[in-house]
């Protein structure tokens, strides 16, 4: 089993979910580079589980690490930092 981080991108408007970035980064790294991210009481520091909105400077900061290019529009979406156990 292994950890899966995203990006999830979604429509303000109705809140449906428009699309998934994958992001290559180890909770530490998220940590250091999103150096202002509060975590929640039952998160962890060396794993982060819960999901996370971002703003759009935290989104700017982590884009390096996705595997594919993120043209964010804050006018029209929400990014959320989530985490998923890929079973594969």
């Amino acid at each position: 089993m292994q950890l899966i981080r995203v990006i999830e991108e979604f429509r303000k408007e109705d809140e449906c979910l428009v699309k998934e970035y994958i992001v290559n980064i180890s909770a530490e790294k998220i940590l250091e580079t999103l150096d202002d991210l509060v975590l929640y009481d039952d998160d962890y520091h060396d794993e982060i589980y819960d999901s996370y909105f971002l703003s759009e400077d935290q989104l700017k900061r982590i884009s390096p690490f996705l595997t594919e290019e993120i043209n964010a529009d804050f006018n029209t979406y929400i990014y959320q930092l989530s985490c998923y156990e890929d079973n594969k």
